[in-house]
């Protein structure tokens, strides 16, 4: 029977398939597809009617990964991610594509489709300014996370939780790539730029401090079940739009999704508008000394008011729902959020670090033409990398100032 077992859809399969597993879709419309995934792990297809504005999302995960055919992963990564997907459908359905059909045997997922949104980074990139998206993407941090925790749903039930959003496969991406990998050039995946190459590798491969706070941070990623994280949360999984003048998101790909410390996607939003800064400051994209200076100071407040209205939003959240009066303490509410933003502080600095030399990295760096700009890039986002792994505390009150 077709679609009883698994296997990558192609060609007429990926039509036939929507219209098979939703009424979206009148049965005499001319369906066509078209692949609009960018990713290296999965396969996303656009399906739409021809002079219509009518279109629906088909994603499918397969056991070999998009960009690498000797990459192998499990595709019941995709039931999981179906089932984040759903709980933001619920706790935050504002920011977050509804859910039209999820198939564990095919490993595919029906949904809407977002195309009126753009891909944040690329926005950023090219100088735009969205007021209010730093609270927009606090709110969903807070919205997602908080609620998941022992603190909001009580322990039993967020230990039953972690144990159905396990995710050793991707939480291993993560492990090698931002936590080993920059720091110990292991299997020669590093990528340099030749003039920043020595310099970086005295950077990170001979500080002893910089790899030991860095492997407690990754002691932390691994044995901290916090709450449900999105655990990919960069500019490029955040879709953006301006409507009756205000700023609007939807946050895609949760296949990286586990119990982790909320602090990982804080500090990796953190790190992408930090990206974000370097790219308006290095590269031409501004014809006007003005608009350069613009959109610099509102990203600027942007990285304080991140971690502001977490704050703001974190409290108002635990205060309202913590049900454990061992916890429902205002002292222990700040010092539990304090921690957070410390660690979200860290955390950023290994992001920024692993983008400058890892494998995976970001356009807002290869995206410097002028290699004279690049290097300074390099060496700047090092530099307060580096800073935030060693000193959150000092930077976070920078932040503050």
């Amino acid at each position: 029977m077709r679609f009883s077992s698994h296997y990558k859809m192609e060609g007429d399969d990926i039509i036939d398939y929507v219209f098979e597993h939703s009424n979206f879709f009148d049965a005499n419309e001319n369906l066509v597809y078209e692949e609009i995934g960018d990713g290296n792990i999965n396969y996303v297809y656009r399906i739409f009617e021809k002079g219509t504005k009518k279109s629906l999302i088909l994603k499918q995960a397969d056991v070999q990964t998009r960009v690498r055919p000797d990459g192998y992963l499990n595709p019941d990564r995709s039931a999981r991610e179906a089932g984040v997907l759903k709980l933001y459908n619920e706790c935050a359905p504002d920011f977050s594509p509804k859910v039209i059909y999820a198939d564990p045997v095919m490993a595919a997922i029906i949904m809407e489709d977002i195309g009126s949104y753009s891909n944040l980074r690329k926005e950023l990139m090219a100088g735009k300014i969205f007021y209010g998206l730093e609270k927009l993407i606090a709110g969903f941090i807070v919205d997602t996370s908080l609620p998941s925790t022992d603190l909001g749903l009580g322990y039993q039930k967020k230990c039953q939780a972690a144990f159905k959003f396990y995710n050793p496969d991707l939480c291993k991406i993560t492990q090698d790539l931002v936590f080993t990998h920059p720091y110990k050039g292991v299997r020669g995946r590093n990528i340099f730029l030749p003039e920043n190459a020595d310099w970086l590798k005295k950077k990170f491969y001979e500080d002893s401090k910089l790899i030991a706070k860095v492997a407690a941070l990754k002691e932390k990623f691994n044995n901290y079940p916090q709450g449900l994280i999105h655990g990919d949360l960069h500019s490029g999984s955040i879709f953006v739009k301006i409507e009756n003048e205000k700023t609007k998101i939807k946050i895609i790909d949760p296949e990286f999704a586990f119990y982790g410390p909320i602090a990982y996607d804080l500090g990796n939003v953190l790190a992408h508008f930090i990206f974000a800064e370097g790219y308006a400051k290095y590269s031409f994209i501004f014809d006007d000394e003005n608009k350069k200076a613009s959109f610099l100071l509102w990203i600027e407040n942007a990285k304080k008011d991140l971690l502001k209205f977490f704050s703001i939003f974190a409290k108002e959240f635990l205060i309202k729902n913590i049900k454990d009066p061992m916890y429902k303490n205002e002292i222990f509410i700040d010092d539990y959020i304090e921690k957070i933003k410390i660690d979200a502080v860290s955390f950023c600095g290994t992001e920024l670090n692993r983008r400058i030399i890892g494998s995976a990295k970001t356009p807002e760096i290869t995206g410097i033409k002028q290699i004279e700009n690049r290097i300074l890039l390099e060496r700047e986002l090092a530099e307060a990398g580096c800073a935030m792994i060693l000193n959150p505390e000092e930077i976070l009150r920078g932040i503050k100032a």
